[in-house]
């Protein structure tokens, strides 16, 4: 019972006190009945808002993480804890079904290497999540005692290793910062491997691609490390594949969650896609291939620089990884090379679909000419048929039939200043893989300074051939200034007669280097005969000394005194096998 007095002064502040109450959130409004329950709430995890059902009276279930409940049962539960430092050994004996606790403490990402004297039942947990680790294990055999686990990058950080042992007995737990396979004979061995990229910049794609380890090439899987250089930042270096992992693991800070999945698993676990698209405000990217050996990247900065890295994982060696290349790429549009005036240049057709382009500019000339041209002088290196296409602002401006021999090009309407691009592409399918190389020259004026004129009909004819002897004839060139020819014999081995053309434009025909080349028989050179004003401007030559069925390729060029010869058609003698006598001859 309250007393008068009591009673009065709970009347007065009762009004007060409602008022006060009112204003405080239901969430506080409650009465803790001791200090156990207020224990209890300060260790609940801070539960996200969630929006209040429209009926008070049913509560919300909170969310659970299973896997975090069953890591701290097994904390409560096994309270024999040991500490483990990497490359010192513990000594322990333990009773059947006895359970133990081992924390590893790691300073630095590093490849680790846990070893069992016996066998026993562990399960491992990093950084006092619920994710559970699944380390590589090795079975004990030659070399290796009882159990071991494999992490091939420990993250640093915390692991928990929770241990049940099979049978009483002594257990030596050691912890090592090394791979099992460390000293793999292979690893300090000479590995080349070419990286190759083609930039599409319009649609921020990379593909790139890289030639198959020669290092147990059937276990070999692969990752791409990916690094973007910023300006002014210094650029990260990997002395091996863990610290790349490390470094990419944490610019991209995970919060714990309950599906088990542990950070390495990001790459480890990722399986193999076609493409992979790049977080721009992440300057580092590790992407794993497994046994493809291409990888299209997206989402890259335009005008940026990419480090590629290439690491080997081995997969019968407990991914065992090793570095086997590395390059630098600019991630920009490719500019078609430029071509030089008055220069003989070797360019590739084996781009993209057989297919190059390459760009040239109209210079200035001094003094300015009425009406200005462009010659081009087109070498296909191997006799195969190729097409050419002159382009402006990608409007076709000339396209040439196919072309199989040194042929001419003039371009008339030029302007100084105009900038063009010649596309060179195999004539049709079959030619592909004999359209790899074409030599080009350019020149704004009417002769070249250091190449000779050739006459529009290169063809060299077999005029007579007899049992030892071919006569051979050829238009002469037009080129007024002091010149000679040369003719230069290949003898052609017998199961090549008649079937692959070893025709090749593109040799160094000085005589200096003719006679290093494989096959080479015979070669002479002399000065012009006839004027090339006079209307029969034909020129012959006698090769002697050949053998009855036999097969020979033979080059004539026109040389001048300073500068690079050049080659008429090549002609193709097939002597006959047998001869009755001197006076047996064939005539064409």
């Amino acid at each position: 019972m309250l007393s008068g007095c009591e009673l009065l002064l709970l009347m007065l502040l009762t009004p007060p006190l409602l008022a006060e109450i009112s204003h405080i959130p239901l969430a506080r409004n409650r009465i803790l009945l001791d200090s156990v329950e207020l224990l209890q709430q300060s260790q609940q995890p801070p539960q996200p808002p969630v929006d209040v059902p429209a009926d008070p009276a049913t509560p919300v279930p909170p969310q659970r993480c299973l896997s975090l409940q069953r890591y701290r049962k097994m904390l409560k539960d096994i309270d024999d804890v040991e500490d483990l430092y990497v490359d010192v050994p513990v000594h322990i004996a333990l009773a059947e079904r006895q359970k133990k606790r081992f924390v590893l403490n790691l300073n630095d990402t590093t490849p680790l290497t846990i070893r069992f004297s016996a066998p026993v039942v562990r399960k491992m947990y990093f950084n006092q999540t619920g994710s559970a680790l699944r380390p590589a294990a090795m079975a004990s055999g030659p070399g290796v005692s009882g159990d071991t686990l494999v992490l091939p990058c420990a993250l640093r950080g915390q692991y928990d290793l929770f241990v049940q042992a099979r049978q009483s007995g002594a257990l030596k737990v050691d912890a090592l910062a090394q791979h099992p396979h460390h000293n793999w004979p292979l690893l300090n061995a000479t590995h080349r491997i070419a990286i190759r990229t083609q930039n599409r910049v319009r649609k921020r794609e990379m593909i790139v691609k890289w030639d198959r380890s020669k290092f147990d090439y059937h276990a070999m899987h692969y990752c791409l490390v990916i690094q973007r250089i910023v300006p002014d930042t210094p650029r990260l270096t990997f002395t091996h594949f863990c610290q790349a992992v490390a470094a990419f693991v944490d610019q991209r800070p995970l919060s714990p969650s309950c599906s088990g999945v542990s950070p390495l698993d990001l790459v480890w676990a990722a399986p193999p896609q076609r493409e992979r698209r790049l977080n721009p405000r992440h300057s580092l990217h590790v992407v794993c291939t497994g046994k493809r050996r291409q990888q299209m990247l997206r989402r890259l900065l335009p005008r940026s620089s990419y480090q590629l890295d290439l690491f080997g994982v081995h997969q019968k060696r407990q991914n065992l990884t090793m570095r086997l290349a590395t390059t630098q790429v600019r991630f920009n549009r490719t500019q078609p090379l430029a071509l030089r005036q008055q220069a003989l240049a070797l360019l590739k057709i084996g781009g993209q679909h057989g297919t190059q382009i390459y760009s040239f500019k109209v210079p200035q000339v001094d003094p300015p000419v009425e009406h200005p041209v462009m010659r081009h002088l087109l070498i296909p290196c191997s006799g195969s048929e190729i097409r050419v296409r002159l382009l402006r602002q990608r409007n076709e401006v000339w396209q040439s039939i196919p072309i199989f021999s040194p042929t001419y090009i003039r371009q008339n309407g030029v302007l100084p200043g105009q900038r063009y691009q010649m596309r060179f592409e195999p004539s049709n399918d079959d030619e592909t893989l004999r359209a790899q190389k074409v030599m080009v020259a350019l020149s704004s004026e009417a002769l070249f300074r250091t190449l000779p004129e050739l006459p529009k009909n290169i063809t060299v004819f077999n005029v007579r051939t007899r049992c030892n002897r071919a006569t051979i004839a050829w238009n002469g060139s037009p080129d007024e200034r002091e010149l000679s020819y040369c003719i230069i014999v290949f003898n052609l081995p017998q199961r090549n007669r008649s079937v692959v053309d070893a025709t090749n434009y593109c040799m160094d025909f000085s005589p200096k280097q003719m006679v290093n080349y494989k096959n080479f028989e015979w070669m002479t050179c002399r000065e012009r005969q006839q004027s090339p004003q006079s209307i029969d401007n034909i020129e012959t030559e006698t090769i002697l000394n050949l053998n009855p069925g036999a097969s020979y390729l033979v080059y004539v060029t026109a040389n001048l005194s300073m500068g690079k010869p050049l080659p008429y058609q090549a002609l193709t003698l097939h002597m006959a096998s047998q001869c009755l006598d001197d006076s047996h001859e064939s005539f064409y």
